[in-house]
């Protein structure tokens, strides 16, 4: 061990000797290594990222989405164009789907509204959601104040609902939320409970169809079907349009995350069954998870191809540099085997130094790469992850590139002829 230190010391002073050009030789391995790091850490971070919200929508889930299917697949005459348009899904697909697949153990009914949001004066941009009580477990949807929407709210038909954190910021409210009455069309509802301000990203807002500027205010479904109805009419430029959509979307809710594929392919036969037109669009949160992991199966076998390129630039500036050392201390070669030291005593000092090198590039790397991760997580906003066994594969790769490159000028230096290397001038 004490050899091993001294072997280190005098390795240290060697490179002290030239500073400059020790540090210029480790730039390749600092630089190979802070890419590598930064490289794994957006990676991680995007997984993650997206992998979170994969799970928010529930690997046990499938929806399925009304889609509004062009006029002249839909509308069989003038008339209908002209008056009204029924697309969608209904509450047949819904009775079908529950009493057809016993692998389907919840069917959760969605209907939205359009209507104006007010608070006071205050015009609030929201979509009106009607749900089922199911709806929040099924969506990993939990209140930090008050709660959800219950069993009674629905029977009942009661007035009430559920919001987000940033409806609240956006109606400028500063007192106790659950005294707050929402006008919704023409009735004031009174808010019970209050999600999290944590918006869904894309793509999971399209699967949910969640506006990009809209806040989600939940009723209960009993409520919004009755009060509302199940037609629309919109007013533009003179003209309108009526659309009867029963259902906008419905979430199943397989019993086991085993039965979801096949749950998903009876979903799909029952609704090619009973829509003509593909009015509809079916979304398996598992199938996207599994394509998440191949996506990462890939990015993990180019990420060390990338890092093995960056590190082998590194790695042959470490071997000229270390070429061009030996040929400097030839003479002192020689005197080292003069008095004694043998080839593998010559090839250890060399080698040591080499690794010395390349375990300093490496831990300067880990420096400028969490210095970089930090910075760039501050410029762009991104979710960055440094995991440990990131650092501790950057550290060994390091030092592992430095045994590999370091082992030829080793031995070459331990071959030379003591009495030729002891007249070299």
């Amino acid at each position: 061990m004490s050899v091993l230190l001294e072997l280190i010391r005098e390795a240290l002073r060697n490179l002290a000797r030239h500073k400059l050009r020790s540090l210029l030789t480790t730039l390749g391995i600092v630089f190979g290594v802070a890419s590598v790091l930064t490289m794994v850490a957006i990676g991680e971070g995007a997984r993650r990222a997206i992998l979170a919200q994969i799970q928010e929508l529930g690997i046990r889930n499938i929806i399925i989405n009304a889609v509004k299917p062009p006029e002249k697949e839909n509308l069989k005459d003038e008339q209908q164009r002209r008056w009204k348009l029924e697309y969608g899904l209904t509450f047949d697909d819904a009775d079908q789907i529950r009493k057809t697949l016993p692998l389907v153990e919840e069917v959760l009914p969605v209907r939205d509204a359009e209507r104006w949001i007010w608070f006071l004066s205050r015009r609030i941009n929201a979509k009106v959601r009607g749900v089922t009580p199911s709806y929040f477990a099924s969506l990993r949807l939990r209140p930090f104040l008050g709660r959800t929407l219950d069993a009674e709210d629905g029977a009942e038909r009661r007035r009430v609902c559920v919001v987000r954190a940033s409806l609240l910021n956006d109606a400028k409210y500063v007192g106790d939320p659950l005294k707050l009455d929402l006008k919704i069309g023409s009735e004031y509802y009174r808010v019970v409970g209050v999600l999290p301000d944590i918006e869904f990203q894309s793509p999971n807002r399209t699967i949910l169809r969640i506006d990009e500027r809209a806040q989600e205010v939940y009723i209960p479904f009993e409520t919004i079907a009755s009060r509302f109805g199940l037609s629309e009419i919109k007013a533009k430029s003179g003209s309108f349009e009526a659309t009867r959509v029963e259902l906008h979307q419905i979430v199943c809710r397989a019993a086991k995350v085993e039965d979801v594929m096949t749950a998903a392919r009876g979903v799909s036969a029952i609704l090619q069954a009973l829509h003509k037109n593909k009015d509809y669009e079916i979304t398996v949160p598992l199938e996207l998870l599994e394509q998440q992991q191949r996506t990462q199966q890939v990015f993990n076998i180019v990420l060390p191809i990338i890092a093995g390129i960056s590190l082998l630039v590194g790695g042959i500036g470490i071997l000229n540099i270390m070429l061009a050392s030996i040929t400097e201390r030839t003479r002192e070669i020689g005197v080292r085997r003069a008095i004694g030291a043998t080839r593998n005593d010559i090839t250890s000092q060399f080698l040591i130094e080499t690794i010395t090198l390349a375990t300093i590039g490496g831990l300067l790397g880990l420096l400028a790469g969490i210095a970089g991760v930090f910075v760039l997580r501050g410029v762009t906003q991104w979710q960055v992850v440094i995991t440990t066994w990131s650092l501790v594969v950057s550290m060994l790769v390091s030092c592992l590139t430095g045994i590999v490159f370091g082992i030829y000028p080793a031995r070459r230096a331990a071959a030379m002829d003591p009495i030729r290397a002891l007249r070299h001038e």
